[in-house]
Order: C-alpha cells, then sequence, then structure tokens
C-alpha cells in the first residue's frame, strides 16, 4: 500500500498517473486540494446519494461543497474464532467485545513448562505503518472512543488520553503481561490464527478469502463488533482529457452495478462499500461474511491530510512502549502519562497543520 501511494504522490503532478485511481478519501483530499482530481458527473454523484450508502460514506465524497470520487470497497474489523477450540473449552458461545479478556484467558494454552504456545487472543502488537494504530482503534471504538475528536468544524483533538483510551491500554498489558495470553514471541495475526496458534483475534473480511486459499479446513466463524473502523476506497477519476475522462467515469458505471460490485466480496474478500445488495448466496458458502453486515456504530479517516501521520506515530508509540512495558501493569497512572504524552505529539501535529481546536 505504501509503495502505491508513492507512484500515485509521483505520478499525479507529472500527469502520468492512471486515469481512474482507487484512494483512501483522505489520501485523496491532498489531491483534490491541488487541483489533481475531476468532479464526479451529475448522474454519478445521484447515484452515490441515492440512500444505498452510509452517510458517512457518502460524505468523503464531498470536498469544500464539490463531488469527487464514487464509492468502492472497505475493509471493516470482525472477531474470528476457531469454533473447535472454543467447545474444547467448554464456550457455547462466540467471543464478543465484551468478554475478550475472559475468553483470552480460557483459550489460551501452555506447555508443560507454562511457556505460552496458543493465544487466547492474537493482538496486533507490532508492524509497519499505521496498521498497530488502526487496530488499538477499533478497539477503543468498541467503548466509543477515537483517535481525535471534531470539536468545532475543522477543528480537532487527539481523543484517546481518555478513560476509553486508558481501558484499551489496559486491556493490552493485561492481556501480554499480566494474564500471558498473547506473546510477542509468537506468530501473530492471520498466520497464527490460520495454523492454529490463536483462537480468536479481529481482522478486516478478507481474512476469508485468504482462508479458503491457505487454511480450508480450518472449523472457524466470525461474529461482530459492536462498532467498526472502516478503511475506505473510493474511485477518482484524474485525466484532464475529455474523452478520456469519459471513458474512466463509463467504466466506473459499470464497475458499481449491482452485480458487478458484489463480485468484489469473492474476487479479492473486501467489502463493497454499500447496503443494497442481496448476498444470500454469499452467505451461504462463506458465513463468516454475516458479521460484517449488521448494524453498528461506525467510525472512519477523519477528513484530514495529516491523519496517517498522527496514526503512524501514535503506533510507532505503541508498539515501542506502550505495549512492551510490563511496569504497566496495575499502574494506571503510568498508563495514563503515555497516553497523554502520545496525545500531546498528536495535538502538535494538529497545532502545526492548523487544525487544533484551542
Amino acid at each position: 500500500m505504501r509503495d502505491y501511494e508513492k507512484k500515485v504522490a509521483a505520478a499525479l503532478p507529472s500527469k502520468s498517473a492512471a486515469d481512474i485511481l482507487p484512494l483512501n478519501p483522505n489520501l485523496a483530499l491532498r489531491y483534490i486540494e491541488g487541483g489533481l482530481i475531476q468532479t464526479t458527473p451529475e448522474d454519478l454523484v445521484k447515484y452515490v446519494n441515492s440512500g444505498i450508502h452510509e452517510k458517512l460514506i457518502v460524505d468523503t465524497t464531498s470536498v469544500n461543497g464539490k463531488p469527487y470520487g464514487v464509492p468502492s470497497f472497505m475493509g471493516a474489523g470482525a472477531i474470528y474464532y476457531n469454533k473447535d477450540m472454543l467447545k474444547e473449552a467448554g464456550l457455547t458461545e462466540p467471543p464478543n467485545v465484551d468478554n475478550l479478556l475472559e475468553y483470552a484467558q480460557k483459550l489460551a494454552k501452555r506447555d508443560a513448562s507454562g511457556n505460552l504456545e496458543r493465544a487466547g487472543m492474537s493482538l496486533r502488537l507490532s508492524g509497519g505503518g499505521s496498521g498497530v494504530g488502526e487496530k488499538f482503534w477499533n478497539l477503543l471504538a468498541q467503548r466509543g472512543g477515537s483517535i481525535v475528536k471534531e470539536v468545532s468544524p475543522g477543528k480537532y483533538t487527539a481523543n484517546y488520553n481518555t478513560e476509553e483510551g486508558y481501558q484499551t491500554l489496559k486491556l493490552y498489558v493485561d492481556m501480554v503481561h499480566k494474564f500471558k495470553t498473547d506473546d510477542p514471541k509468537l506468530k501473530h495475526d492471520t498466520e497464527a490464527f490460520q495454523t492454529n496458534l490463536a483462537a480468536f483475534y479481529i481482522r478486516e473480511s478478507n481474512v476469508i478469502m485468504d482462508t479458503k486459499k491457505k487454511a480450508p479446513d480450518l472449523n472457524y466463524d466470525a461474529a461482530p463488533l459492536k462498532a467498526n473502523v472502516i478503511s475506505l476506497i473510493n474511485y477518482y477519476v484524474s485525466s484532464t482529457d475529455k474523452a478520456k475522462a469519459e471513458a474512466a467515469w463509463d467504466f466506473i458505471r459499470f464497475l458499481t452495478k449491482p452485480e458487478n460490485h458484489k463480485q468484489i466480496i469473492t474476487m479479492s474478500g473486501w467489502l463493497p462499500a454499500r447496503n443494497d445488495l442481496d448476498l444470500n448466496d454469499v452467505y451461504k458458502e462463506y458465513p463468516q461474511y454475516k458479521a460484517f453486515f449488521v448494524k453498528q456504530d461506525l467510525q472512519m479517516y477523519p477528513p484530514l491530510p495529516e491523519f496517517d501521520e498522527i496514526l503512524t506515530k501514535f503506533a510507532d508509540r505503541l508498539a515501542t512502549k506502550g505495549f512492551t512495558d510490563p511496569s504497566f501493569v496495575d499502574n494506571p497512572d503510568k498508563m495514563k502519562a503515555f497516553l497523554n504524552d502520545a496525545a500531546k505529539e498528536t495535538n502538535d501535529i494538529l497545532k502545526k497543520a492548523g487544525r487544533l481546536a484551542e
């Protein structure tokens, strides 16, 4: 993804970019503000506003009162769990956001020496980019929290140095250092889940198609979250050549026909960013997708060009200090001080951009 973003950043100003660009609307903002993205034709504006998308998705297609882009696909999280491991532990209900620590303790497995050989819940403890921050954010969202909060139009402040943020960090600290239901030394994420080294974890929908290829016999299902942090991709047109631009918009019309848009699921594993599709045939073959199409509280990247910097720097702090310091155990003052220090950096970035609510 980072390589793609670099290519777009080099190609757009030199007018050598593709005519159609799938972009996160947050990333697209800088190019829209630079006059490098074309406005959306009227018929597609009506389509976008026809009621088939959630309002926060529609809102991404309007910048300074002008229409840009058409929603394509999105990522959202669910709790994947190993059905055999739950049965073995005597657990009859799927994990949910209120019992993650309880289930992690019951499902973690240790060898004769007491060393953890299977995580209860596999956490995102490290990794490049902002992924660590996104996974923290998704757990934070279950408590009603967010990374930043809009205080007044266009003005934001850090929103994780709160009770919700403290409780989210405490969950990580308790799992890794207090109850030792996860360990940085173990394999993590999808690989751990697919190889029976983790009983459950939270991840996006592309896991389903990936698991079909890599672990077709895995007996698993997915349970919904209370809230979700959406990562959205919209289609944008960059070409200033009239004929090429018209052809690009025609192709977008073709891609977003219901029967075509639906194919995103089985071709890529990602979710079409709309709520009007009949997915019963998909559910029949892949019941795990049901967890992604339930009514939830939704959040997504705010319209801040600097938000990726905010999330990446926060993620780095989490990976190098927040998740690695065992002295945080049962030490709320230390955890809160860590969050306050990180929030100061977030607010400094917002202030430099002229977007801090003061």
